[in-house]
């Protein structure tokens, strides 16, 4: 049964089936749903009425209110393999781009369309037993939701281990963060729309035992009209350094430095290939040697002042 914090949720979910029984029937084995539903053997009521076969994967959302239980939005779909994105079977999305619709759900179990929300928007991926550096990029997601007013904001964390992932999962984990549902989302799906979202994100996530992946950290600032302005090839940003910049992109009065600073990151870092770490230390290295330059002509002055007055 549905876990008790969420109630009337939308529940993605991925199965398998063995049987047609009509049209619109099938008896379907389901994946388990973590913390709300168990993998199990029963009759569902296919909508819409798809053609599928004995051995057929499917995708869709499970409603358990009727008899038999309901499967919509049903779509024949591969069980989620983590990879390297396909980005040439999809538009890949990238500075001047839309965000795209979709059907994923939120920690309240409700529907969410990331084109949806006239407001600028902070997205990025993560899954919840990751123990690196996805509780970092949450924090500061939920650092800066107290910063940005949900009026003229939202964040969006999607994550990339749907077939854990539930509704249920991701509830606990936003409340272990503090995190507001007014103004960010953490998000799953149907397992084949999380596939689709990470190839058109050009988001990496390798399977690296069994509960954990290697992935890519990408984070897209998009304006109030979706499209996206700004794609950062690292988690290596302070909070005040984006707030800064969506602030900037929503007209508002924002801190120069802050901007600055995301720029150098971000700048230093992609001529780094991507490296968060090599970025961030030659980022540092500048930053000295800046320091170190502007200290020698300051200390070159004094020199020639003290030597002028002798």
């Amino acid at each position: 049964m549905v876990g008790a914090a969420l109630l009337a949720v939308v529940i993605p979910a991925h199965g398998t089936v063995l049987a047609v029984t009509s049209k619109n029937t099938a008896i379907v084995r389901n994946e388990a749903v973590t913390g709300m539903l168990p993998s199990m053997t029963r009759a569902y009521w296919i909508e819409p009425a798809i053609r599928v076969s004995a051995g057929s994967g499917i995708d869709g959302f499970i409603d358990e209110r009727t008899r038999p239980w309901r499967w919509y939005d049903a779509t024949i779909a591969d069980k989620f393999v983590a990879g390297l994105p396909a980005t040439g079977k999809v538009i890949a999305l990238d500075a001047g781009s839309f965000l795209p619709h979709t059907q994923l759900v939120d920690q309240r179990g409700r529907l969410v369309d990331l084109a949806a929300f006239h407001q600028v928007t902070l997205t990025s991926f993560i899954f919840t037993r990751c123990q690196d550096e996805c509780p970092v990029i949450a924090a500061k997601f939920v650092a800066m939701q107290r910063q940005l007013d949900a009026r003229h904001f939202h964040l969006f964390l999607i994550t990339i281990d749907p077939m854990y992932d539930s509704p249920y999962v991701i509830a606990r984990y936003a409340r272990q963060f503090g995190a507001r549902p007014d103004s960010i989302s953490f998000l799953t799906g149907q397992p084949h729309e999380i596939a689709n979202l990470l190839d058109r994100f050009g988001i990496t996530s390798l399977q690296n035992g069994d509960s954990s992946f290697i992935h890519s950290d990408r984070v897209f600032l998009a304006g109030p009209d979706g499209r996206i302005t700004q794609v950062l090839q690292t988690s290596g940003f302070t909070t005040d350094s984006l707030v800064a910049q969506a602030k900037h992109l929503a007209g508002m009065i924002a801190s120069p430095f802050g901007r600055f600073q995301l720029w150098l990151i971000a700048g230093v870092t992609a001529l780094c290939g991507g490296n968060q770490f090599a970025g961030i230390v030659a980022l540092e290295t500048v930053l000295f040697l800046i320091i170190a330059g502007i200290s020698f002509v300051a200390l070159g002055w004094a020199v020639r002042r003290i030597w002028g007055n002798t």
